[in-house]
């Protein structure tokens, strides 16, 4: 079957493609004229649940639990060496890596080769992420813009120092299958939500509590500054505030947990040290009282320019805030959404 010949002066030969039924839905084949082979997974949600944890799930068990494994399993049954088997799984599982990205992530391959620079050069290293720049255009943008450079640029690389990474984030970060496969991660991540504190944990954070997962395994989660990749920011207030509504409850989850378990982690993690625990209790109150604080810093404000007695302004301050969380528990959450962003504008 050709294509018309008024988009194209050379006749163009579809490529051959191949369907194939999967447990999880099915397979699409594409093989192109060099050669070269495009998969396609299409996921039916009656066999794996939905949400992107889930189909995350389903690729790394195919990945790893079938494409990796399933010769090694095969050369087993056929009689060949065990433990020269098990050394060669070992051996490609330590040398074969993920590299996790969003549908709109723009990269070069040479901010890959650093990220795998870095895995070669620490076997300890289960993940690694690099440097993500917000694009767009836009208020939003520019504020995204603002906050990616003191997250990603600057808190990143504390972590980095003082002891590690906390968040891999799944929009440009490279991960090691053996420390994916190791105990208690794959298997944990795919605990099913029960609570409704694991759908803002596993769920909501599904990055994060990934990495948490390889923290308490003894895995480090490193930042590589040098590798640069570029992502669209939400432009409009909906979908930032969308996005900030999810990061925040899951951060703060996650984070809970993982303090949680300070004792264990410090004796299993080299990087994660008690005094870099503290650190990390620090800045999450100093995220707890950050409402406080702008209520306080806006009475100040109210006492300074129109001489308001410090309670009376105080009161003012909190009014708002106190407004819109009743609200929230009555509005749907388009609503909400529209009256939070009027009360930022005008606020």
């Amino acid at each position: 079957m050709n294509i018309d010949e008024k988009f194209f002066r050379k006749h163009q030969q579809i490529p051959d493609q191949t369907i194939v039924r999967t447990p999880y839905g099915g397979r699409l084949v594409v093989t192109m004229p060099h050669g070269n082979n495009i998969v396609v997974h299409f996921k039916d949600k009656d066999l794996v649940r939905h949400k992107k944890r889930w189909s995350q799930i389903m690729y790394l068990y195919y990945l790893l639990g079938y494409k990796l494994m399933t010769k090694y399993y095969s050369s087993w049954r056929m009689g060949e060496n065990e433990k020269e088997l098990k050394e060669m799984v070992q051996r490609e599982k330590h040398n074969t890596y993920l590299l996790a990205l969003d549908g709109d992530t723009d990269f070069q391959p040479s901010s890959v080769m650093l990220l795998i620079d870095r895995m070669k050069m620490y076997p300890r290293v289960g993940a690694v992420c690099g440097r993500v720049h917000p694009t767009g255009s836009g208020p939003a943008v520019w504020f995204q813009k603002f906050e990616y450079a003191v997250s990603h640029w600057l808190q990143k690389t504390a972590e980095h120092v003082f002891g590690c990474v906390l968040c891999s984030p799944g929009c440009f970060s490279l991960f090691r299958a053996a420390a994916l496969m190791d105990d208690n991660v794959m298997k944990r991540y795919s605990t099913k939500s029960m609570e409704a504190s694991h759908y803002i944990q596993y769920d909501q954070g599904e990055d994060r509590w990934l990495s948490n997962l390889l923290l308490k395994q003894g895995w480090r989660v490193e930042y590589n500054s040098a590798s640069d990749s570029y992502t669209n920011a939400p432009e409009g207030f909906k979908e930032l505030y969308n996005q900030r509504r999810r990061w925040g409850p899951s951060t703060l989850a996650n984070t809970v947990d993982l303090l949680g378990s300070t004792t264990l982690i410090s004796k299993r993690n080299s990087s994660l040290s008690k005094p870099y625990m503290f650190y990390q209790l620090f800045a999450i109150i100093s995220v707890i009282l950050a409402p406080a604080t702008i209520c306080l810093m806006a009475a100040g404000s109210l006492t300074y320019i129109f001489g308001i007695h410090s309670g009376g302004a105080l009161i003012i301050a909190v009014i708002p805030p106190a407004i819109y969380l009743g609200l929230c528990f009555h509005l749907k959450s388009d609503t909400q959404i529209t009256i939070a962003a009027v009360m930022s504008d005008k606020w």
